[in-house]
């Protein structure tokens, strides 16, 4: 290579993206290469990791300004060896030339080029820019609120909720970094083993969103005419998540995740959460090809927050399942905090992280299914007693908003949490076999208590499945069954 060539590709590289994996693909074989960069790649990429962060550090503590000399020089020296080696590695090469491609003109020729490599996902193209906002009744800077305030407790719970606050309620912004290598991993089997199709989607609020998508149309089997999109718990990746769950039962499926988790960027308050869920769901329709009609909103615990609203501001979906999902958080963040802190608490949900999924729901009245993990230690209180599970008052509440006629009266409450403070653990096909659509009469005033209990249990067996694991445990694809 010609100097002057070498020196262009020393300047591309200096900022250039980190590559990770090389997705090789044959007829009849394929696989993810680790990507191992050589000495000079591998000198910088420490250096710029490790040897950096440690410096700043030394030289806050030190308070010297010689010492920020040398890390200045440590700064330049790190990222001139990566990009000297960078520039020298064909393989980095040919990647950064695709991606420059890319980044110019990302049309089909160029993606399927560019899905072959494994790289920071902030370079990548954006494939689809959403222009949709969520429909938000009232929106603060950090989330939704149920009241408009000016009070000291509305400024604590704003300054909580920024900073601690939101990484206790989504513990998986901590854990990106942490969890790099099983991410990859995940990822590689999908692409190789799933045919998994990897996009960005940009949010009408600026957030870049990273998706997976899989596509089973072209099969035989009529399911993959249906779409499964995916909304993850708190601490959940679509690289490691519930995406087999449908996969496994030969369902179309995409998965994203949330605002600040994996390669997606953002922060995920209330806003950015119902956002990225609006622009996902907008690539659904406009570029992937699929109706409302054929699409369901498949969430796990907190996802049921984003999920529960994009149902009521798109009530034609075929379906929504609730898996492991509570009716709202305060309920479950007010006992594992401090009684004296309990007022910021409250302040701080209900103004800036008000995810309250059972107000959310109410304006969906399509198909649902509800799964009660009978030994759940996470939305339980006390941890695994299934009457204390806040899927029964989600449950409650869906059947109060839905048949208020049928709950006017303490005998039908009574029957109710009766049956609701059992499990029951039955074939989950039988379950949906047994369960026909439970025949309300036009004049229920004539009903009887009795009667009006009897078809609360039916509404509630038809509503509900109870399957016997923790929070944690993935649900089998046996428990997939559309309502």
């Amino acid at each position: 290579m010609p100097f002057g060539g070498i020196l262009s590709a020393f300047t591309q590289s200096i900022m250039a993206p980190s590559l990770y994996r090389i997705y090789h693909r044959a007829s009849s074989n394929s696989l993810a290469q680790l990507y191992v960069g050589n000495t000079a790649e591998s000198i910088g990429d420490f250096g710029i990791s490790y040897l950096i962060p440690a410096g700043a550090i030394y030289c806050i503590w030190q308070r010297r300004w010689q010492y920020f000399i040398y890390l200045g020089l440590l700064i330049v020296t790190s990222y001139f060896i990566r990009a000297a080696g960078r520039a020298v590695s064909p393989s980095y090469q040919t990647f950064l030339q695709i991606l420059f491609r890319a980044q110019k003109s990302f049309n089909t020729e160029n993606a399927e080029l560019l899905r072959r490599y494994d790289f920071d996902f902030k370079s990548w193209p954006v494939s689809f820019k959403s222009e949709k906002y969520s429909n938000l009744q009232s929106l603060s800077i950090g989330g939704v609120s149920e009241r408009k305030s000016s009070t000291i407790s509305w400024a604590i719970g704003w300054v909580v909720a920024h900073t601690f606050g939101i990484r206790l309620i989504y513990p998986g912004l901590m854990f990106s970094g942490l969890f790099r290598t099983p991410l990859e991993e995940g990822r590689a089997k999908f692409v190789v083993e799933q045919n998994g199709i990897r996009s960005k989607v940009q949010t009408a609020d600026g957030n870049g969103i990273d998706t997976m998508f899989f596509d089973r149309r072209s099969e035989i089997n009529q399911k993959g005419k249906t779409l499964v999109i995916g909304f993850e718990g708190n601490a959940g990746f679509y690289e490691i998540g519930m995406a087999a769950t449908p996969l496994e039962s030969g369902y179309s499926v995409l998965g994203f995740n949330h605002p600040g988790f994996g390669g997606s960027s953002g922060t995920p308050y209330p806003a950015a959460e119902l956002n990225a869920a609006e622009a996902v769901f907008d690539y659904a329709t406009s570029v992937l090809g699929f109706n409302e009609e054929e699409i369901v909103l498949y969430a796990w615990s907190i996802g049921g927050f984003p999920a529960a609203h994009l149902a009521s501001s798109h009530p034609k979906i075929k379906a929504l399942i609730l898996d492991a999902t509570f009716d709202d958080v305060l309920v479950l963040a007010l006992p594992r905090m401090p009684n004296f802190l309990s007022g910021i608490v409250r302040s701080t949900i209900r103004n800036h992280v008000n995810l309250h999924i059972s107000k959310e729901v109410r304006g969906y009245d399509g198909p649902i299914r509800l799964i009660r993990r009978t030994e759940d230690e996470i939305i339980a209180d006390p941890p695994g007693v299934i009457s204390n599970n806040r899927g029964n008052f989600l449950l409650s509440e869906i059947i109060r908003q839905r048949f208020p006629q049928l709950l006017d009266n303490p005998s039908s409450e009574k029957a109710l949490f009766d049956w609701l403070s059992r499990p029951h653990i039955i074939d989950p096909n039988l379950n949906a076999l047994r369960n026909s659509e439970p025949k309300i009469p036009t004049d229920t005033d004539s009903l009887t208590d009795e009667a009006k209990s009897r078809l609360v249990i039916q509404i509630a067996e038809k509503l509900m499945t109870d399957f016997k694991s923790t929070h944690c445990v993935p649900l089998p694809g046996s428990y997939f069954i559309l309502p």
